[in-house]
């Protein structure tokens, strides 16, 4: 019995010291810096497998301007040079403590900011994935197709809520409301989604835990002050029952969609207006948006012009803040007005081209 009880215990301690010897097998980025000054924001963006910069105009940044790098437990990275032209300015390799894994970030850069959009280049985020995004020049979209593909693992591009459409021989941004996938993770409940777009980013960490923390509004701003947002749309109502929030159904319930710009200002706490408070933080600056009681229901394009309000919101416009490149703004479209509650009527279809953005220079 005793000799039993010795082996058993020795079993469990050699054990233990194998599993206390585990090497980490992740290999991930955790923060990285740049030599000071060359970029427009301290903010890094880093994201599931690449990293988004905003370099200062005629910066030439490069892989030797890293200047500090936190990986996962044990990892090891080396940067290397990127030999095909492009927005993605060098990769970073990144090999995990156990040596399993690799991943390779690109990093990505950013230029001035576009104030034409014509929704002419779709993307795809990466190389697996099956749906697609617009981009314009260096600026990438993001849309509700980037939380989906989570759970979607092999619709096609065209069964996505966002996807690209042509009319009259011209590409636009096509956006749906669908019957959403329920009851994803422990509380989160999502009864309807509504086809979002946005200038931002994406956090992959939050797609399913939050995901109204997983959608990141706003991108560098430091052109002028925005006056207008302008383009067209066509919006067709659902023919399905409007779907609220809790689930429950209503026939006669009324539907919108949203289309609107939000200028904030950031600072230490504040990088990103997340899908909570994008209409609330007190951060906000101005904000534009056409009013859901005009919208129009026609065959074809409406053009729309709405203004940026800025008297009621409470943080002021600093020309030396925004010169600073302290400010940030996002351009919005959803399918269904109160998308971010999850509810809206299936079958809502929001088409949206040519979006401008004017704004005035400070006057020397």
């Amino acid at each position: 019995m005793m000799n039993r009880l010795l082996l058993t215990l020795t079993i469990f301690l050699f054990a233990s010291c194998i599993k206390s010897d585990v090497l980490n097998p992740e290999a991930d980025i955790v923060s990285v810096s740049f030599t000071e000054n060359r970029l427009r924001t301290k903010n890094i963006e880093i994201y599931n497998d690449y990293i988004v910069v905003y370099p200062k105009l005629n910066a030439d940044l490069k892989k030797n301007d890293i200047t500090s790098i936190e990986l996962s437990e044990g990892a090891t990275y080396q940067s290397r040079d990127n030999t095909i032209s492009g927005d993605t300015l060098f990769f970073i390799d990144v090999t995990s403590q156990s040596e399993e894994y690799t991943k390779t970030y690109s990093v990505v850069q950013v230029k001035n900011f576009p104030l034409n959009f014509g929704f002419e280049t779709w993307v795809k985020p990466g190389s697996s994935s099956l749906y697609e995004n617009p981009k314009e020049g260096s600026v990438q979209w993001y849309s509700s197709n980037d939380g989906l593909a989570i759970l979607w693992k092999s619709k096609p591009a065209n069964e996505y809520p966002v996807r690209q459409i042509r009319i009259s021989g011209n590409t636009a941004a096509e956006l749906c409301t669908m019957t959403g996938p329920g009851r994803i993770i422990g509380n989160v409940f999502i009864p309807c989604l509504a086809g979002s777009l946005y200038l931002g980013g994406f956090d992959l960490s939050m797609g399913m835990s939050n995901p109204l923390k997983s959608t990141r509004f706003g991108i560098p701003f430091n052109s002028g002050k925005p006056v207008k947002l302008i383009g067209k749309y066509i919006y067709k109502e659902g023919a399905e029952d409007y779907i609220n929030g809790d689930g429950s159904r209503d026939a006669m319930k009324k539907d919108a969609c949203s289309i609107y710009a939000v200028l904030f200002k950031t600072d230490n706490d504040v990088k990103f207006l997340y899908g909570d408070n994008i209409s609330s933080s007190p951060n906000i600056i101005a904000r534009a948006e056409l009013n859901p009681e005009n919208i129009r229901t026609e065959t074809g394009f409406t053009g729309f012009e709405v203004d940026f309000d800025y008297l009621s919101y409470s943080t002021p416009f600093v020309w030396s803040e925004l010169e600073n490149d302290e400010y940030k703004l996002t351009i919005v479209f959803a399918s269904s007005h109160k998308g971010g509650n999850y509810e809206g009527r299936p079958g809502n279809t929001l088409i949206v081209d040519d979006i401008k953005l004017l704004y005035e220079v400070e006057n020397e």
